[in-house]
């Protein structure tokens, strides 16, 4: 326990950036802080902050050993929570959670509101990003992810729902260009593409031997979710999304999806956490939460 009371000062003093700060945050002296670094740096054979009266550098070691200290630390903090959790207590601190930014209102949002009023002691850190979440580096403790299919062998997956890749357009658009209704009729068609997309610079067909890439001299691409939906509200043209990121939109009568001779494939909408991380109680409450809430949706 000495030591990692040790670990505990000094991953305060490498985040407050002081001993000082440090020993204030810990309510001891000074003295004391510098006394647990140097008995870690004794026992490690490594100098971890290089410091004068005036200073203090972190070095690359320290840097290591730091990260290193910070997830044991968390994950023990996460363990006791958990025991407590299991003892009756209400379960309580932050969930993080990354998502795709267009699947964030109304779903995600809907989730989050629904759960907090069961359990007001959870906290939520929402991060909106189209790009895959590194757990390690971000810290998060649950991504969904949109996939036509996940093969991760380090990762925890399960599906939460399937939803179809399909074209939509304004009102005014279509009242203005027509509608198309076959592959070809596109090419007489502005198409916006989306940037943040997996399929690249294309959008993926489904054909009798399998999926094959669409391309059109794009009106517009667009890599921000909200940016490409606004978009297509304005009736700059006719762009490709999942149901579930446009349903909110088709029930305002902002767009109106587009029916072709072709379709596109269904993607699935995943939870997804690693497999190597200690998984709080809050967190697989909440996931059970979000596939129910998406079930009755």
């Amino acid at each position: 326990m000495d030591k990692l009371r040790k670990m505990a000062v000094f991953t305060r003093v490498v985040e407050l950036g002081s001993f000082a700060a440090a020993a204030a945050d810990q309510n001891v002296a000074p003295a004391i802080v510098g006394r647990h670094v140097a008995d870690l740096e004794a026992m490690l054979g490594l100098r971890l902050i290089n410091r004068t009266t005036r200073s203090m550098e972190v070095t690359d070691a320290g840097q290591h050993y730091y990260h290193g200290c910070k997830t044991m630390l968390d994950q023990m903090a996460e363990l006791e929570q958990d025991v407590a959790d299991r003892k009756g207590a209400s379960p309580s601190g932050i969930v993080r959670v990354a998502a795709p930014e267009g699947i964030g209102s109304p779903l995600l949002l809907d989730a989050v509101e629904s759960f907090q009023k069961l359990y007001p002691d959870v906290l939520f850190d929402l991060v909106f990003e189209n790009d895959q979440t590194d757990f390690i580096s971000s810290k998060v403790d649950l991504s969904i992810r949109l996939a036509i299919s996940l093969e991760d062998s380090s990762l925890i997956v399960t599906k939460l729902m399937d939803t179809r890749l399909s074209l939509f357009a304004a009102p005014s658009y279509l009242e203005r260009l027509g509608v198309p209704t076959t592959v070809q009729d596109l090419d007489n068609h502005s198409c916006l593409a989306f940037g943040g997309s997996r399929f690249g610079d294309s959008w993926p067909l489904m054909t009798k031997t399998g999926l094959r890439k669409l391309r059109q001299p794009w009106r517009l691409v667009a890599n921000q979710t909200h940016i490409y939906r606004e978009a297509l509200v304005r009736g700059m043209g006719i762009g490709l999304l999942p149901e579930v990121m446009a349903a909110d939109l088709v029930e305002a009568e902002l767009l109106v999806p587009i029916c072709l001779d072709s379709r596109f494939p269904d993607v699935g909408v995943f939870g997804v956490y690693h497999e190597k991380t200690f998984q709080p109680r809050r967190v697989r409450l909440f996931l059970e939460h979000l596939r129910e809430h998406i079930r009755q949706a």
